[in-house]
């Protein structure tokens, strides 16, 4: 993993506008480290990239030689038929600019619905080894980037969908389980930080142990499991300070100190603790 990457996961990320929860970048790591030992190689590409905010983050993964395409309508507003985003050429180019490099970035500026895999693969250089799906949030896209993704993705490759549970975007949902009920090729493997991620289906407990093994390393991620559309997954969520206070025995003591003080105190004052 490039200390770029590292940079940007802890700082970088919040200096550039859009939508997307920090942790994803924890996640997409172990996922980044996941893929290397098994030698997963190939592109990365999105689908409604915005700002840049997780393409970004997801370019400074690449090796030297791997390809990151940016699919996006950008000024083409009119085909934004859901306003599910605006993204902006200018600025994206500027944030790749500033925290990573255009370098191999591979611009495609249309409708990811008329996009043909051909296309992309050519586009791409080869398979695809992470694929955010975050374009338009209607049924019929979502289906539709969702079997590109498909398409295109690398043996043991990871698409990060967003918005699956997004109670503002009811498509993305509908759209998402209409893939799964139509002969998906990929899995659900985890869901956490809106985000829901598949791969192969023989690769899920794979993935799934690599994220576990993670949670349970870091301070900022917790783990549980349960199942959607008939797929065991890992659910992941972040830590919080009730998290922590109950996981800590001595923390746990000192608040129930601290919290017998002060209504000790309360009581004085107002003369019930006389």
């Amino acid at each position: 993993m490039k200390s770029s990457f590292a940079r940007y996961r802890s700082v970088g990320h919040k200096l550039v506008t859009g939508f997307m929860e920090p942790e994803v970048l924890l996640v997409a790591g172990a996922l980044d480290e996941a893929q290397r030992a098994r030698s997963v190689a190939g592109a990365v590409a999105e689908i409604g990239v915005h700002h840049g905010k997780l393409f970004i983050g997801l370019n400074l993964l690449q090796r030297d030689d791997e390809k990151s395409v940016a699919i996006d309508i950008f000024g083409d507003q009119d085909l934004n038929i859901d306003g599910s985003g605006a993204g902006d050429l200018a600025k994206f180019t500027s944030n790749v600019d500033v925290w990573s490099s255009m370098n191999g970035v591979v611009i495609h500026q249309g409708d990811s619905t008329k996009l043909a895999p051909e296309v992309l693969l050519e586009e791409a250089g080869g398979p695809i080894r992470f694929f955010s799906v975050d374009g338009g949030h209607t049924e019929e896209i979502v289906y539709s980037d969702m079997q590109l993704a498909e398409a295109t993705l690398a043996d043991g490759g990871v698409v990060i969908a967003d918005d699956v549970f997004n109670e503002f975007w009811p498509g993305v949902a509908v759209g998402t389980l209409k893939y799964l009920d139509d002969g998906a090729g990929l899995a659900p493997f985890a869901i956490g930080f809106n985000k829901v991620f598949f791969t192969q289906p023989e690769y899920c407990d794979y993935y799934q142990a690599e994220l576990e093994s993670a949670a349970h390393r870091s301070a900022r991620m917790q783990h549980t499991t349960s199942v959607f559309a008939g797929h065991p997954v890992l659910l992941l969520g972040p830590v919080t300070a009730v998290d922590v206070l109950r996981r800590s025995e001595t923390l746990r003591t000192v608040y129930h100190r601290t919290y017998r003080e002060l209504v000790r105190g309360l009581q004085k004052v107002s003369g019930q603790g006389r």
